[in-house]
């Protein structure tokens, strides 16, 4: 049997008001189901545990993804029933239920139908994926046809129920306007927004408004001086100036530039939170308009928070 001597991994530094961990103390391995939990179903080999030292010897292509997500450990284990059909099971473990979320986030589409099993889940003729808690669960069946997909469910359901943690999506993901927003297009990314090594972990949204396409970037700060130092220190490298948009309490810092590889952008912050619009064009109303729906969530969010 193959386990990894886990080393501690660095959290990232966000203050967000859902990210706490989930209750109890679980792990992978004890999430996954028994022969005595499954009738007519049987283990098939041992169960294979990877942690961030090796996690590339498992899923190479996809390791440094998971690793910028806080991940800790996954547990492996494929199991047959007396067809020989075949389901696997890969459960890994995050720091937090954020960064669960993340990356989970990273690999649901706007196109896929959405589960109930979990917080959500995900899936086709082969695979089923759901988050919950600090798990992000694989199910996996080799077959193609209705009892794969009927078994999927049922293996997937026995690990969801054993995670005691409901949660939901961050509270953050209710400051992106509805209007216009994609279905299903909100991530939260932990690291490289922007393609920029210096801006902080984000949430971000795919937003379609008439012939227009855009996205919005909303910064979390743990503080309304460290939402300002962010927000200037970007203006600058826009080579902006910020100016004050909005009237009466709805005031709030705003700058228009030019991003390379982005062009034209639409900065703003609001209290702790900074956000960016791209991709709609100079001068475009529906940047503007994002951007001030926005602040009006945010400060709805903030209220709610004192």
């Amino acid at each position: 049997m193959k386990r990894a001597i886990l080393l501690p991994a660095a959290l990232l530094t966000v203050a967000l008001s859902w990210a706490g961990a989930c209750a109890g103390e679980v792990s992978p391995a004890g999430l996954l189901p028994g022969e005595n939990d499954l009738e007519g179903w049987k283990k098939n080999g041992e169960t294979l545990f990877y942690g961030p030292d090796d996690l590339w010897e498992y899923i190479n292509g996809q390791a440094e993804a998971f690793l910028m997500y806080d991940f800790r450990e996954v547990a492996a284990q494929h199991y047959l029933d007396g067809s020989d059909l075949e389901i696997k099971i890969e459960i890994y473990e995050h720091g937090s239920p954020l960064m669960t979320f993340g990356i989970y986030s990273q690999f649901r589409s706007p196109e896929v139908s959405c589960l109930d099993i979990g917080n959500e889940a995900f899936g086709d003729e082969y695979s089923l994926h759901f988050w919950k808690g600090r798990f992000y669960v694989k199910v996996y069946a080799y077959d193609e046809g209705e009892k794969s997909g009927a078994e999927m469910k049922m293996f997937a359901g026995i690990v969801a129920g054993r995670i005691p943690d409901e949660g939901g999506e961050p509270a953050e993901t209710s400051l992106f306007p509805r209007g216009g927003l994609v279905e299903k297009s909100v991530t939260f990314v932990s690291e490289g927004v922007m393609g920029s090594g210096k801006l902080p972990p984000a949430f971000s949204g795919d937003y379609t408004v008439g012939d227009g396409k855009g996205r919005l970037y909303i910064f979390p700060l743990e503080s309304g001086d460290a939402a300002a130092e962010i927000f200037g220190w970007y203006v600058g490298e826009l080579g902006a100036a910020a100016g004050e948009a909005g009237s009466g309490k709805m005031k709030y810092s705003v700058a228009d530039g030019e991003a390379p590889y982005r062009g034209p952008v639409k900065a703003f912050m609001c209290g702790r939170f900074m956000g960016v619009v791209t991709g709609f064009g100079a001068g475009s109303k529906a940047a503007g308009a994002l951007a001030g729906e926005t602040v009006a969530l945010i400060e709805g969010f903030c209220e709610a928070e004192k």
